[in-house]
């Protein structure tokens, strides 16, 4: 669910319906309301993915659906479950078939938590370079009758995730995952707006300056 100081509006429906396109409007019930209706969407829409268990043969052609309507997305990838990466969506990013995300430092806690208790996963904006963008992953465990069978992931540039939120327009603003900061602008006031996200396994918390 997200929360906002004393405002809650629920996040269930990420894993059980789908959400509208996020309408971003002034005001934090507004925004919160943007924040979740842009992840129900991406996570409702990216499950669909999962429980129709891709295999890296089948994945590109069962995830276009999901690639095409979602806005920003960078990549899509189908991982094993030892968190090696078997297939990708673009043929662009062949290179990418055969690396093992667990060499990634960053990713530790999430592959710990993939694997003792499979479950959603927002994973912290990057922070890019000049060849890599600013992207956000997101990842959606396939379980098929109670069995861990891979996962599907997405990457979606982190500048699309800022402008559906209305964070964009924000003067500052700061996105903490899992107790590290991973994105920012501006300096925050004293007392900024607070809006935390909370996955089974991650926790956004997004302070902001209107």
């Amino acid at each position: 669910m997200i929360r906002i100081r004393h405002l809650i509006v629920p996040l269930a429906a990420v894993l059980l319906a789908t959400a509208s396109t996020p309408v971003v409007q002034a005001g934090p019930a507004e925004k919160a309301a943007a924040i979740s209706n842009y992840f129900e969407t991406v996570f409702v829409d990216l499950g669909n993915v999962a429980r129709q268990d891709p295999s890296p043969a089948t994945f590109r052609a069962l995830a276009k659906p999901f690639v095409e309507k979602t806005d920003g997305i960078f990549g899509a990838t189908w991982i094993d479950t030892n968190f090696v990466i078997r297939q990708v969506y673009f043929k662009r990013d062949f290179l990418a078939v055969g690396f093992d995300l667990k060499k990634v430092s960053e990713l530790s806690a999430f592959w710990a938590q993939m694997r003792e208790k499979p479950a959603p996963q927002l994973s912290e904006p990057g922070h890019g370079n000049l060849i890599q963008p600013r992207l956000i992953a997101v990842r959606y465990p396939i379980l098929i009758d109670g069995q861990f069978k891979g996962i599907v992931s997405a990457m979606i540039h982190t500048e699309s995730f800022l402008k559906a939120a209305g964070l964009d327009q924000c003067p500052a603003f700061a996105i903490t995952c899992q107790g590290k900061v991973a994105e920012t602008k501006g300096h925050l006031p004293p007392q900024p707006t607070e809006i935390r996200l909370v996955l089974p396994s991650t926790e956004w918390v997004i302070q902001y300056q209107e």
